[in-house]
């Protein structure tokens, strides 16, 4: 299933069912497993793997080197995930010698001309929209939603089950099940749409939990600090996974 035109170094591990469309180039070292597919003109760089069944589109980069003035050549990798879409025009950078390695988790949709950069984190079923721009060591939780264009500043945190919207500057932390809107970026309101998405998970009472947290976060007169301290003791996963890493900056109400 590799087309004649395409450029595949003969030291790498390509499933027998895996699809190498016309002009792609594969380089030394690339695992490719069952069900993949690159469609054409797609470059998968050297230190990369992707798992089962994920479909590339044509032109995107795939673990290229990462943008950064610590990299020096040193050997670190890109991993995606089983089932993922990465389409047009995409790029993916590797990690650097902080993490070694960029990860995509599965059921990950990557749509057309958006960037991941070095060291970033992407957790399953995360969708970022056309454009998204993401800068070094970023970390996004599972089933967040970044719309287009949208911008994040490295090293920030968005949490899983949370919306951003689009044409957006994230530079700060956006907290999971939240709703991220506006210029500057402020808290909106809990995200209804992914939660309600996940009954089995999310439960009414659950969701009025959520919603009780936040409005202690974001609505009283106590200041944020405090409030964050108590949340982390919270016994809700989602909170407690997430307040208590290093919060950068939280955005505000």
């Amino acid at each position: 299933m590799i087309h004649p035109t395409a450029l595949v170094h003969k030291h790498t591990k390509i499933h027998t069912d895996a699809k190498i469309g016309p002009w792609c180039i594969v380089e030394e070292g690339v695992e490719i497993e069952s069900g993949v597919v690159l469609e054409a003109r797609v470059r998968v760089v050297s230190g990369t793997k992707i798992k089962k069944n994920t479909i590339v589109y044509d032109g995107a980069v795939l673990g290229a080197a990462p943008q950064d003035l610590k990299y020096k050549g040193e050997a670190t990798a890109l991993e995606i995930g089983e089932s993922c879409v990465i389409r047009e025009y995409c790029t993916l950078n590797r990690g650097t010698i902080a993490t070694q390695k960029t990860i995509i988790q599965d059921e990950v949709l990557i749509m057309a001309y958006s960037h991941i950069g070095h060291d970033c984190r992407i957790e399953k079923g995360a969708v970022l929209a056309n454009g998204v721009q993401l800068g070094g060591h970023v970390e996004v939780g599972a089933y967040a939603t970044i719309g287009g264009n949208t911008a994040v500043h490295q090293f920030c945190r968005i949490g899983a089950y949370s919306f951003i919207g689009g044409t957006l500057k994230v530079d700060r932390d956006v907290p999971p099940a939240s709703k991220a809107l506006g210029n500057p970026l402020k808290w909106a309101s809990i995200n209804l749409h992914a939660l309600k998405r996940f009954p089995a998970l999310f439960p009414p009472e659950r969701i009025l939990s959520i919603d009780k947290i936040y409005r202690e976060l974001y609505r009283s007169k106590r200041p944020i600090k405090e409030s964050i301290e108590q949340i982390k003791k919270s016994e809700d996963s989602l909170f407690s996974t997430f307040f208590n890493q290093n919060i950068q900056n939280l955005i505000r109400p």
